[in-house]
């Protein structure tokens, strides 16, 4: 089971921020002009957040190739892999909703 999260966690990470990321936007449409900045921190702190965490969860993948016990070294490149991709989405899927303020 842990190999399954540590192959699963960025992408994971990267569903859950792109469900908060659509709810937000979602209501920033719907919300009035003062209410659209603090949402739109709000989005931006939540990106830096699930950015660092895939980058986070990278890191601990790359430092367990050293010693694979978690299903090989495959598994934890994989990890790495999926992980870096992970945060690479999570700011592709930002940025527009970003550069529009």
């Amino acid at each position: 089971m842990r190999a399954w999260l540590t192959l699963l966690g960025g992408l994971v990470l990267w569903a859950a921020h792109f469900l908060a990321a659509y709810a937000i936007a979602s209501l920033v449409d719907i919300s009035s002009y003062e209410h659209q900045a603090p949402l739109t921190w709000l989005l931006a702190s939540l990106t830096l957040a699930c950015v660092l965490a895939a980058v986070a969860l990278a890191a601990r993948a790359w430092r367990a190739t050293r010693r694979p016990d978690l299903g090989g070294a495959f598994v934890q490149r994989l990890s790495v892999l999926a992980s870096m991709l992970s945060a690479i989405a999570i700011m592709w899927q930002s940025a527009p909703f970003l550069w529009r303020y």
